[in-house]
């Protein structure tokens, strides 16, 4: 379909992936200078190679939606080492008992305590080989028994002896976690533990027990000396690792922030390398200017693609704008582009719609010279807007999606699925967004043969389903329209990847970020509408583009239906957002 003005056929960044049938939009030529200029200011994004390869289907990587989940991965293995060096440290300790000169009885109790707290550490460990059974329960368990086991340990070797040192390792460990309240509580019982031990036996209440006694010589200021010593001791190995975790998690959040910054400049590098590619591509003669087709004089090139020329014209008669695109004379003779190109001019003029691109005439499936001509638009696409804007406002953003979803539901009433909705297909024209370039849309009557079954579309705006090769219906252009609103509202892509491969597989089995981490203006509405307009199956989003947005409306107002919450609520839960 005859793109108008501005727009481009190619999305930077996830390389070309459509087939032959996609062409270059005509449109205004922006000055190539200005636009090197401003690609010299952004950080450079990655070429994409082309791929019709689908990823393979391992599991899902664990979600992560915050620095402290960023960290919980790491923290659960480091628990699991931790209760393993605890056994070795339990087993190391009761092969001294035989060699210490203490009471049965207390040698008993002692290695009792090590083998209890071995068999539940055991249980904990196994568990936490699932990291969704890391809980605050079960860290509190661990907790207790590291405490009853090292005020065991204390009682057993002596108060003043080395080791009070086992229990301010578990203090300095449990403090790292994510479980404050279990840490506080933790150093809270230690420090009254050993208090209440050390004044016990400095008072002279009770001899000291340990094999390592103090000296009844010792001065008791000496000893309360020792005592203050091993306190300050808990109070370091508590503050320090809070401490720690705090600069890993500042660490972490300003990476985000870094991220958030890298992704936005990425997302404008899309649209300066679309746009430079369309400057250096179009705008000079073609083979065909100066020539007459259906009654109109062509003119320059104003978009060029893999299968055809988009030309500006005028009525040789009227003298009336228009474009038009013709195939290229070197793929005349293949059969299969020919019917591809034919698959477009039936698409284009199936539709009826003031969103749409206006057909003014097309050539007939034996015409000699296939051609499609349509109205000459002159405006701006989304895609050059963004690249000055970056994100939209709410109202604009409403308004684009309410256009475009009213020409998706006149293409889906005629069995037509775009396959292709980005924001170089949407053009601005006065007060009226199109949907432009249907080159790669289906027909209700389309077997797939024409693309043998290949990945068609834009990564960065394809459906699960779409991206999994399967075929497709309206609700997969409604995915990519809501692809198209998250660009808007966050400036940033759902997904990035170093390859094709790798962005296929995120839309497949990924979340992207919760917009409100990108953007803290939105309202937590809006992720619940994100939720349910990118979900992974198709039944779960909405049914038609109407639906789509008066539920946009009502999340940006904060207002959304008791219902569609609950049910994001439900989608959120069974697949979290990834971390920004």
């Amino acid at each position: 379909m005859l793109r108008p003005v501005g727009s481009t056929d190619e999305e930077s960044g996830a390389g070309d992936t459509r087939t032959p049938t996609q062409l270059l939009a005509p449109g205004e030529v922006p000055a190539v200078s200005s636009l090197v200029r401003a690609i010299a200011q952004a950080t450079p994004a990655p070429d994409h190679p082309r791929t019709e390869h689908l990823p393979p289907d391992p599991p899902p990587p664990m979600s992560i939606t915050s620095a402290a989940d960023a960290m919980r991965d790491e923290e659960v293995e480091r628990t699991r080492m931790f209760i393993r060096m605890g056994w070795l440290l339990s087993l190391a300790a009761m092969g001294t008992v035989p060699f210490l000169d203490a009471p049965p009885a207390m040698s008993l109790a002692f290695c009792g305590g090590m083998v209890i707290g071995m068999i539940v550490s055991f249980v904990l460990h196994r568990a936490f080989a699932d990291p969704r059974n890391y809980t605050e329960r079960a860290l509190l368990v661990l907790a207790v028994i590291c405490v009853i086991n090292g005020n065991i340990g204390v009682l057993y070797y002596g108060t003043f002896s080395a080791a009070p040192l086992m229990v301010v390792v578990g203090i300095h460990f449990v403090a790292r976690t994510e479980a404050e309240r279990v840490a506080r509580w933790i150093f809270v019982s230690a420090i009254a533990a050993y208090t209440a031990i050390s004044a016990a036996i400095i008072s002279g209440a009770i001899d000291d027990p340990g094999v390592f006694a103090s000296d009844r010589a010792i001065p008791r200021a000496t000893l309360a000396t020792a005592s203050i010593f091993v306190l300050g001791t808990f109070a370091a190995a508590y503050y320090t690792a809070r401490m720690f975790r705090a600069v890993s998690l500042a660490s972490i959040e300003d990476l985000r922030r870094a991220t958030r910054l890298g992704s936005a400049r990425e997302a404008l590098m899309d649209e300066l390398r679309a746009d430079l590619e369309r400057a250096l591509a179009v705008g000079g003669p073609g083979r065909y200017s100066g020539q007459l087709v259906a009654g109109y004089r062509l003119g320059v090139v104003i978009g060029r693609g893999a299968m055809g020329e988009v030309y500006e014209a005028a009525h040789a008669e009227t003298n009336a704008e228009a474009a038009v695109k013709l195939l290229r004379r070197e793929l005349l003779g293949d059969g299969t582009t020919i019917a591809r190109f034919l698959r477009e001019v039936r698409a284009s003029m199936a539709l009826d719609s003031p969103h749409v691109v206006r057909v003014l005439e097309a050539a007939h499936d034996d015409a000699p010279m296939p051609y499609l001509v349509m109205e000459r638009l002159r405006g701006q696409t989304l895609a050059e807007r963004l690249r000055v804007e970056a994100r939209l406002g709410r109202d604009a953003t409403v308004e684009l999606c309410r256009h475009a979803a009213a020409a998706l539901d006149v293409a889906s009433a005629a069995g037509i699925v775009h396959r292709d909705l980005k924001p170089q297909n949407l053009m601005l024209e006065g007060a009226l967004w199109k949907v432009l370039d249907f080159g790669v849309a289906t027909l209700g009557d389309d077997t797939g043969t024409l693309t043998q079954g290949g990945v068609v579309g834009t990564p960065h705006y394809m459906a699960p389903e779409q991206a999994r090769g399967q075929r497709v219906d309206g609700r997969a252009d409604l995915y990519a329209l809501a692809a198209i609103v998250y660009r808007c509202a966050t400036g940033r892509h759902l997904f990035h990847g170093a390859d094709t491969p790798a962005l296929l597989y995120a839309v497949v089995h990924r979340m992207p970020a919760r917009p409100s981490e990108l953007a803290p203006d939105l309202p937590p509405d809006l992720d619940r509408w994100c939720a349910l307009a990118l979900a992974k199956l198709p039944d779960e989003r909405f049914p038609t583009g109407a639906a789509l947005v008066a539920a946009l409306e009502d999340a940006y107002a904060g207002k959304l239906d008791g219902k569609l919450r609950r049910r994001a609520d439900a989608l959120i839960r069974r697949h979290p957002w990834e971390l920004a």
